[in-house]
């Protein structure tokens, strides 16, 4: 894991309609990912590679070359959202 990943205080997943849920960990934020409907979680540039965020989507079929748009939510660390 990245350095932000753990030392960040919290973090924050974004759903696509907008809705904001403070998580404590980022364990936390993927489960709750999950609980949205998410199934294909991260990519290169994530959160895990040190990136400013995470995308997530309803399906692998959805994440293949998607820039993001295609995402039901975001995950960031809350100092960076």
């Amino acid at each position: 894991m990245s350095t932000q990943i753990s030392t960040a205080s919290d973090f924050v997943v974004v759903s696509s309609n907008g809705v904001r849920t403070i998580v404590a960990t980022y364990p936390e934020a993927l489960e709750h990912a999950a609980s949205l409907g998410g199934v294909a979680v991260g990519h290169s540039g994530d959160l895990e590679d040190g990136g400013d965020r995470t995308l997530v989507w309803a399906s692998a079929a959805d994440a293949e070359n998607d820039d993001g748009a295609k995402a039901i939510a975001t995950i960031r660390a809350r100092h960076a959202a």
